[in-house]
């Protein structure tokens, strides 16, 4: 248990590290190097075989022996897809700010980063998720092949990210349906958007009426976190540079159907039909 609580804890102290050097290199305006950044699963850090320092010690009157500290690489765990815009240069701004970052919370000798595939998340019975998961592949957004887990929900041959992201889709379907066909909404549930420098994201729910568009994100108890809510507020302003309004739903606020429709609604009239 205090090998796993320990293990538990490194982690977070590495991914403490990961979000340092993502504000630190937001508050220099490389937006490229933070978009990138945000997506990353997590980070670990392995011993290279380079030697980065040599030193001679003694016990006492003894013989003098050798030690050798090793240069590190930061792994980084991101989705395959997004690996090929790890460009050179990036990795270059990226570990300038790292390595000084990690040498901040006692991580010396961070010479380099390196992306790497996240080994998806699979269940005790991932044969059958798997074989369900190909079955449904008519299941397709906009653009972009959302991945389907284990607990993926589907309608309209809509994927959703979650049963929450489902609820809200079902009740902007609902106001779609009793809206007059001059100010109807059409909706687009996670699309594949490209934003600013060399950036993929996928939004919840994207609302369109009126000419105009708005984002809706379902936000889950683990948006409340400080790094996560920085990293919500740096996505909202990619979309306010375009215009376009963001809609947070906390998941508590989607218990009581008719006051969903009523909040979605005021959203509908102020962004898209003022």
């Amino acid at each position: 248990m205090d090998a796993e609580y320990d293990a538990l804890e490194y982690a977070a102290h590495l991914d403490h590290i990961l979000g340092q050097t993502t504000g630190l290199l937001a508050q220099r305006g490389d937006d490229q190097a933070v978009a990138l950044l945000i997506d990353v699963h997590s980070m670990t850090l392995e011993f290279t075989e380079e030697i980065a320092a040599t030193t001679h010690e003694s016990w006492g009157d003894g013989p003098e022996w050798t030690r050798h500290t090793y240069h590190r690489v930061a792994l980084l765990d991101v989705d395959e897809h997004i690996i090929p815009r790890f460009t050179d240069e990036v990795c270059e701004r990226i570990i300038g700010v790292l390595s000084y970052v990690a040498d901040r919370n006692n991580e010396s000798y961070v010479s380099y980063v390196k992306p790497r595939a996240a080994l998806p998340e699979i269940d005790v019975d991932w044969r059958t998720s798997l074989a369900s998961q190909i079955a449904a592949e008519q299941a397709t957004n906009q653009a972009r092949r959302e991945r389907r887990g284990v607990n993926r929900s589907v309608e309209d041959d809509l994927t959703f990210g979650s049963t929450e992201e489902l609820r809200v889709y079902q009740a902007l379907k609902h106001l779609q349906s009793l809206s007059r066909p001059e100010r109807t909404i059409a909706l687009a549930p996670l699309p594949g958007v490209y934003l600013r420098e060399g950036h993929t994201w996928t939004p919840d729910l994207l609302v369109m009426g009126g000419g105009r568009l708005m984002v809706v994100e379902v936000d889950g108890p683990h948006h409340r976190a400080i790094r996560r809510r920085a990293d919500d507020r740096n996505r909202d302003l990619q979309w306010e540079r375009c215009g376009v309004h963001v809609v947070r739903l906390p998941v508590e606020d989607l218990r009581d159907d008719q006051e969903l429709e009523k909040r979605l609604t005021e959203e509908i009239k102020r962004h898209l039909y003022p």
